[in-house]
């Protein structure tokens, strides 16, 4: 009777840094919102209004325009790890555990290539159409590595 049922318990595999992600995704984003909103609440407090000469007009739109980034980016990096034949991508709020079939694609990010990986899904997800993933060791060996290639692998290599 012992050797009928098997238990195979495949650990999680993560791909992502915790440290490194939780950094990304929280304490720069709170850092970056605190001194957007911190210095013009202090400047109106100080002075009694809020006004922007001219000519620090670009750097406010710059202010704006990498606010409205860094908020996009940060809803899309999540935490993400492989078990069995399942993509795991969680974040501090939910967790999903994705069918590599629905994996569309695995691609470096050309803007931060190296240091960051693009998930993109071919149907809807809980964490929608497209993931970001830091790898571990990212900032260490990102100019001299393919972090993509992992996952890439292991999605090729288990169908």
């Amino acid at each position: 009777m012992q050797g009928e049922y098997a238990v195979t318990v495949e650990t999680t595999t993560w791909l992502s840094g915790p440290i490194l992600t939780f950094i990304n995704k929280l304490l720069m984003p709170i850092a970056w919102f605190g001194f957007v909103i911190g210095v013009p609440a202090w400047v109106f407090i100080t002075a009694g209004q809020l006004a922007i000469a001219r000519d620090f007009y670009f750097i406010v739109g710059f202010a704006v325009v990498a606010t409205a980034l860094l908020s996009w980016f940060t809803a899309h990096l999540q935490l993400v790890g492989y078990q069995g034949r399942y993509l795991l991508v969680a974040n501090y709020w939910k967790k999903a555990a994705i069918p590599f079939q629905q994996v569309e694609a695995v691609e470096s990010v050309w803007w931060y290539r190296g240091r960051l990986v693009r998930i993109r899904f071919n149907q809807p997800t809980p964490f929608g159409s497209v993931v970001y993933y830091m790898p571990k060791w990212a900032m260490f060996r990102g100019m001299f590595s393919s972090p993509e290639k992992e996952l890439q692998s292991v999605l090729y290599n288990r169908d």
